[in-house]
């Protein structure tokens, strides 16, 4: 009499799309748990909430000529309290273990999948910036902002870009945050980070029609859509439609960048074709919006 020697069932190997959601909802929650990320979040709330009722220069607002007002600087809000409060909370998220083994204890991944995974948890700033800027968009093709400074200069979908510029600038704060904390591990890297961004941004405020000024206004994280003084108002230069997909890769380039920490192999060499092929892509959007953009100029200049 023969014996079949019976092997035992092979272990089930888990959904690696399942687990990667899974993953970025338990990253996505110690994201809105973070003190930093909750109280960026209530202060951009309650700044949404009342920018179309304080004051909101619109045809009932009593504003002289020229007055001080500039409603259009809304989008900074989003990319100051989100982006830069996004970085240093996933930048923290990323840098700590917490409890990450054990919610992986049944589906192991690779660090490229669960830096993916925390990229993924980004798009919970992204989803507020967006919520906001369609509130204050909505106001502003309702019941616009005559009396602001500028408002006259852009088109609808000037207005438009100019709003997902504060999104894509949220979204993109966190994923550097995710960024750094893979490649550049040290304790201040995030405060150094936010700093960096701050310096550039403001650097890329001069008033000047130069191409070079131009293009360095245009490729700052985020950047205001003039500067205006007591006696002038200077409108800056390039194009607001082109800055979008600009930051958009900047986006793709910063997730690409960090989940490229602990792979290799093939998917390395994916890797670097992606952000080659991106790259080239978000460098043409900044220069065609540089030189094909308006050239900055006064609003008006009474001194």
């Amino acid at each position: 009499m023969s014996t079949v020697a019976v092997s035992p069932a092979p272990e089930l190997v888990p959904d690696q799309r399942r687990a990667l959601q899974s993953v970025a909802r338990y990253e996505a929650l110690r994201l809105v748990r973070h003190p930093v990320f909750v109280v960026a979040t209530l202060v951009y709330i309650y700044d949404a909430v009342i920018t179309p009722f304080t004051d909101y220069a619109n045809a009932d607002y009593p504003a002289p000529a020229h007055g001080t007002e500039s409603n259009l600087d809304w989008p900074l809000m989003p990319a100051f309290l989100l982006g830069l409060g996004g970085l240093i909370a996933m930048n923290r998220i990323t840098s700590s273990s917490g409890r990450f083994g054990e919610v992986l204890g049944a589906a192991p991944m690779s660090e490229p999948r669960r830096t993916l995974a925390l990229c993924l948890a980004c798009l919970v700033p992204a989803g507020l910036a967006l919520l906001g800027a369609a509130w204050v968009f909505y106001f502003w093709m309702t019941d616009p902002p005559v009396h602001t400074e500028n408002w006259g200069e852009f088109s609808n979908a000037e207005l438009a870009a100019i709003m997902a510029c504060g999104v894509l600038a949220a979204l993109g704060g966190s994923l550097l945050g995710v960024l750094t904390a893979r490649w550049w591990r040290w304790p201040t890297a995030a405060a150094l980070t936010c700093v960096l961004l701050i310096a550039w941004s403001i650097v890329g405020l001069f008033n000047d029609d130069h191409p070079l000024v131009t293009l360095n206004h245009l490729a700052a994280p985020f950047t205001l859509v003039s500067a205006n003084g007591n006696d002038w108002s200077w409108h800056h230069g390039g194009s607001w439609l082109w800055r979008v997909p600009y930051l958009a890769g900047l986006c793709a380039l910063a997730t690409i960048a960090a989940c490229a920490h602990g792979s290799d192999g093939e998917l390395r060499r994916r890797q670097v074709r992606w952000a080659a092929a991106v790259g080239v892509l978000t460098l043409a959007a900044l220069l065609i919006g540089t030189f094909t953009g308006p050239a900055g100029f006064y609003s008006w200049d009474d001194r």
